[in-house]
């Protein structure tokens, strides 16, 4: 038989174990909740919606050559050069969603000058001598490539029209001392137009978006008014493959309801 001591001894025993169970409960209990995770930035939320745009520029133009029409027999082209120019543009468009967008535009770019020295046989020099400039209208689509702090690098297409006007031609004859040999009146012309872009955005807030991007913009041929003057007249001046690799900057605000978004963080109670 179990003696009194032996039962006494096992009781001992169960409230040793159980009060140390207790204890590690209790500490459990008072410890500290783990800190709460670090909470990421705000993200913008991009929505769909309706936007207007103003952009301020700067061209370097580019062609192939400037040449008289009609050719005369035995006038060859010394050197050409159109200086750059500066534009300014407003526009509307449509963020469709996240990635895809599209505006139309129309910009006028300020007139810079030209410049074409030939020589004709027998030896005999002339500088012909104008400006041109005038207004672009196209119809982009743009692809945004993703959000990384804020910013959205994007490349995109347009198509349009190019009304250039080469203004008042003068024709000066270098072996005469460069003396006014003729002149032509100004001409407008519209061409079809069409660019390539590459550049990107910044989120300045939710609704209000800063751009920087580069633009290749294609124009095409560009004639001026008929010169008549003393010796090989009349001849019309055009400018071939007239191109512009412009940077701009400019300014986006959306009207849609943008605000801030980001997952909640856990519920976190405090004892």
């Amino acid at each position: 038989m179990l003696s009194l001591n032996s039962f006494r001894g096992a009781g001992l025993a169960m409230l040793a174990l159980a009060g140390s169970g207790l204890g590690a409960s209790a500490a459990d209990m008072m410890s500290p909740p783990p800190p709460p995770p670090m909470m990421p930035p705000p993200a913008l939320e991009s929505t769909s919606g309706f936007y207007l745009r103003g952009d301020i520029g700067v061209g370097l133009y580019d062609h192939s050559r400037i040449v008289t029409l009609p050719p005369v027999v035995g006038l060859s082209t010394l050197s050409s050069s159109v200086n750059g120019t500066a534009f300014v543009g407003v526009g509307a468009g449509y963020q469709v969603n996240s990635f895809l967008r599209g505006d139309i535009t129309a910009e006028y770019r300020f007139h810079t000058k030209h410049r074409h020295v030939d020589v004709f046989t027998p030896p005999q020099s002339n500088l012909i001598t104008g400006t041109v400039g005038g207004f672009v209208g196209l119809a982009n689509a743009y692809v945004d490539l993703g959000t990384w702090h804020r910013i959205t690098p994007f490349l995109g297409a347009g198509i349009g029209f190019a009304s250039m006007t080469m203004g008042r031609t003068n024709d000066y004859q270098l072996n005469a001392g460069g003396a006014l040999n003729g002149t032509g009146p100004s001409k407008t012309q519209t061409r079809m137009a069409w660019a390539l872009h590459a550049g990107f955005g910044y989120d300045l807030t939710a609704n209000l978006k800063a751009e920087v991007a580069y633009r290749y913009l294609h124009i095409g041929n560009v004639d001026g008014g008929r010169v008549t003057c003393a010796g090989a007249c009349p001849y019309n001046v055009r400018i071939r493959g007239l191109a512009s690799h412009d940077v701009k900057v400019g300014l986006r605000y959306m009207f849609a309801d943008a605000a801030p978004s980001f997952m909640p963080g856990p519920l976190v109670r405090k004892y």
